[in-house]
């Protein structure tokens, strides 16, 4: 029989992406597309890159994934890929979530500076469900404090904060390691907003980051 190529198209559709199978060595080859987007409609959501890493599986088929599949959650944007298992002939046999599903969502994994952000929510209707703990550097190294007010302002817009969905704490260090309000001391982000605001710097000739990052 003929040899076949397998060729990941991670730009197909928008970006959505898709996988072709290719006949080789025949004189008039020629190559199908699983047309992926109709059989798993979650594809059509996001410019996740499907077709980017194409691995082989056990079962004589592949998988194929889309490393950079989004999920709105809310105001908040996780960027977790998602994996699907395709037979030989490329038909869709399952779905590879990021880990254990619960109904229809997962967990969701996003970068927030260089922190990792972990929530479990279901697709449809996505809410949010984290506890964030932020680590400012209070010591004499910055300046101005202003621009980091500022910053964390904007971090926290980015949530929605309320009981049951977004909590924050955050940490300040310098020499020394201070709690300046634990989870969900704040429950709203109007009082959130309002405690940046007049969040004051600590100062200390020594910045601790490894103390600090422990502690949280």
């Amino acid at each position: 029989c003929p040899s076949r190529l397998l060729v990941g198209a991670p730009w197909d559709g928008n970006g959505q992406g898709d996988i072709y199978k290719c006949d080789v060595g025949l004189r008039n080859s020629s190559c199908a597309k699983a047309n992926l987007g109709a059989a798993a409609p979650w594809l059509r959501n996001s410019a996740g890159h499907l077709g980017m890493t194409l691995v082989d599986s056990k079962d004589g088929g592949f998988v194929a994934c889309a490393p950079l599949w989004s999920q709105e959650c809310g105001t908040s944007l996780f960027s977790s890929g998602r994996c699907v298992r395709l037979n030989k002939e490329l038909q869709l046999t399952g779905t590879i979530a990021p880990t254990a599903q619960r109904e229809w969502g997962g967990m969701y994994w996003g970068i927030l500076g260089c922190a990792t952000l972990v929530s479990p929510c279901p697709l449809p209707g996505c809410s949010t469900y984290m506890d964030i703990i932020l680590v400012l550097d209070g010591s004499n190294s910055i300046y101005p404090w202003e621009e980091v007010q500022a910053f964390l302002g904007n971090i926290l817009r980015r949530f929605f904060i309320g009981p049951g969905q977004t909590q924050v704490g955050v940490l300040q260090y310098g020499e020394r390691l201070v709690q300046e309000w634990a989870l969900g001391q704040h429950p709203t982000a109007q009082r959130l907003l309002e405690a940046a605001r007049n969040l004051t710097r600590q100062e200390g000739r020594e910045t601790r980051t490894a103390m600090a990052i422990r502690q949280a």
